[in-house]
This record gives structure tokens, sequence and C-alpha cells, in this order.
């Protein structure tokens, strides 16, 4: 028996389909208003934040501060090596390459594609890690990234279906999902209900919640959420884990007689799983628009380099960060509205000398605010110490 595949827009309250034009719009306004220069330096944040939210869901306790410094390469040697790190830095680097030869939106929800994602976040890990006990007598089998589990499992209270029923729902999945056949407001409802059916399903020995979570990044930007990736599901998810949890397991519960929908799990579980999936978009797009506002980014930076300007500004530890010039305000200002400048463009706007115009130059790339790649312009960046100030409790 299959399952229900989305909320149709029809059973959508009227509440729930504004929730979702709100959030078509936010996005849409998102995508359009963030300036260029920043767009790549948003998205390399928002896979360290993407990673950090979605493996503390999982009980990792790497904190963003050791994350940050190890993606700048200041990080000590034990931070870099323990597991719970190279967890976020596996997951980290599996976003870039997907970046970087992305799926075909009309195959997100196909079974290879889904092989796939799992097999990316698992590259480069320890054998022993792929060692997953099966049962509570201790037996262990050995998980092959992105292979499909051959035995049965149980996952708390929840006992996923049975390997030849789980081949059957994977099936189903792949068809109902596609979006080359749904459109308007159910794409949304369908990435609502795809999270938890994947997650329902549970299709891998090991791994599926980090699985499912990068599967819904994917789906909605193939859905044609283009601010989707300056934005971010797993922040919203980890705000209250017992919450997400809980609303999947809603989502979980058998069919409750003939009022409860035709398939084989409750409509009124999934209904209440995609109003909760609809409320956490709805809260992570509207702190990430506010954030990337451009008065109020702008007042965020003048703010920051005027205290920076006077030496009083700490970093999250309490450190106080070393004194930066003011006119590094103006090269920061004309790198993210004007994008990459040569180094005697920015020495002329400043009015400086060359000696004054490399120290100050070296000092910003230096702390992470800038990038200098030899003879190319100089391009902007966000640093951690930046990143603490101008994105208030991102983490």
């Amino acid at each position: 028996m299959s399952f229900t595949s989305f909320i149709p827009q029809d059973k959508a309250s009227e509440e729930l389909q504004e929730q979702i034009v709100q959030i078509m719009r936010l996005d849409a306004d998102l995508h359009a208003k963030i300036p260029r220069p920043l767009r790549m330096p948003m998205t390399n944040l928002l896979r360290v934040v993407n990673s950090y939210y979605s493996n503390k869901i999982e009980g990792n306790s790497t904190i963003p501060a050791d994350i940050l410094r190890a993606e700048a390469q200041d990080a000590p040697q034990e931070i870099k090596t323990s597991k719970d790190f190279q967890e976020i830095k596996r997951h980290i680097e599996a976003q870039r390459r997907l970046t970087d030869d992305p799926i075909n939106p009309v195959e997100v929800c196909s079974r290879d594609s889904i092989s796939r994602l799992h097999r990316e976040f698992y590259v480069g890990v320890p054998e022993e890690m792929l060692d997953i006990q099966l049962n509570e007598q201790g037996d262990i089998v050995r998980m092959i990234p992105g292979e499909f589990r051959q035995h049965g499992v149980r996952v708390g209270h929840h006992i996923p279906p049975t390997v030849e029923q789980m081949l059957a729902h994977l099936g189903q999945f792949e068809r109902v999902y596609r979006l080359d056949w749904i459109h308007g407001l159910s794409r949304f409802l369908a990435a609502a209900a795809a999270h938890h059916r994947l997650m329902w399903i549970h299709p891998f020995m090991d791994g599926n919640g980090r699985t499912g979570r990068l599967f819904t990044d994917q789906y909605l930007k193939a859905a044609g959420f283009g601010g989707y990736g300056l934005w971010s599901m797993s922040r919203g998810f980890a705000r209250n884990t017992a919450v997400y949890y809980d609303r999947l397991n809603a989502a979980d519960h058998p069919r409750k007689g003939d009022q409860d929908g035709r398939g084989i799990l409750s409509d009124s579980g999934l209904l209440r799983w995609t109003q909760y999936f609809t409320e956490t978009a709805l809260d992570q797009v509207q702190y990430f628009s506010a954030q990337l506002d451009p008065e109020r980014l702008s007042e965020r930076i003048n703010i920051y380099f005027e205290l920076r300007s006077r030496g009083a500004l700490s970093d999250s530890k309490g450190n106080a960060l070393p004194e930066l010039r003011i006119e590094a305000r103006e090269v920061y200002k004309t790198l993210l509205y004007m994008g990459d400048q040569p180094r005697a463009e920015l020495q002329a706007r400043l009015g400086a000398g060359e000696r004054t115009t490399r120290g100050l130059l070296s000092q910003m790339a230096k702390e992470g605010l800038i990038t200098l790649d030899g003879r190319k312009p100089v391009s902007l960046n966000l640093s951690r110490h930046s990143i603490e100030f101008l994105f208030p409790y991102l983490w």
C-alpha cells in the first residue's frame, strides 16, 4: 500500500497557503536583493551553518567558533582531527561538490540521486566508522556508502519498512515527487512531505538524517527557491530538536480510519508535519532576509569598522581584536557593492600611499575580511570575527 504524496493545495488551510506564498515572496526578494559580491561568501557561510546544525541534530558537539577557526586554517590540530569535526568537514565538502556538480532538478528524487547524497557525505570516512551495529546482540554489518540497506532495522520507536517494502516505496518516492509535474504552492507542500517520507523509508543503515536534510536542500533549490542557500532549514530544525522529532514521529503514525486519508500513513500527522515545516521555513527566511537587508547590513558594517578602528571589539572568547584603520570600511563597502577591485583602484579610492594601502589590505586578508590572490583583483570575504557581529544570533 502507498503513502499520501503530500497535502493537496485544496486541503491546505488558507493560513498555510498564505504562509507558503510569503515564503516564496521573501525567498525571491532575498535572491534579488543580495549584493552579487556577497553571494559567494554567504553561500560558503551557509554551508558551514547547514553542516553545523544538521550535525548538531545528530549529537555532534563541535562549536561554531572551532569550525570557523578550522576553515581559516588556524585551529589546533586536536580539533581538526577529531571525529566530530571530520563529520562537519565532510558535510561541508559534500555540499561544495553538489554545487560544483549539481543534480539535475528533475532527477533530484531518483534513487540514483539519493544514493549519491549518501555517498557524498561518506567520502573519505575511516573504514571503522562504516561498521554498523545491526541489533541488540551486537552483530555488525559493513555499510557501503550509497548502497541501500539490506537488513531490517529499528530506530527508537520507529520500525522502518522491510527491505522489500523500502525498495517499492523508493520507487513511489521517485515517481510522486518528480518536479516536472508539480507546480505552484504544491512544490513547497511536496518538499515538506518528501523530507518526512525519505526519513520514514530510512533507506540506509546509517546517515539517514543528514542525507534527508541534504536532500531537502537540493529539492528546494530544484523546486525554484532561488534564494535557498542563503537561508537554512537545518538551522530551523535544530533550534528545537525535540519538536523536530516530535513532528516527524506524528507523520510516522499509521492511518487512523477512513477519515485520515487513504494511504498507509496518517494524513493528519502529515498535515501537522507540513505546518511545522512551513513555520520553520518562514522563520528562517525571515531571519536571513532581516540580516541581509541592505540598510541594516550597511549599518552593522559601519558600527563594526568604527569599533575596530578604536580597538573596542572583542571576539566571542573575550579576546580584544587588533585595531584596524577606519579606511578598512571603505575597502569593505567598495568590494561589497562594486565587486572585485584591483589594488591600484582601491588605493586611489582611499587616497592613501602604496605602503599604507598594502599594510591595510594585508591585515584585512590575514583576518579573512578580504581575499588577496597574487595579481588577481581583491575580493570580499567573511571573517569568523565579522560573522559574529554582522550576523547576530546566527548560531
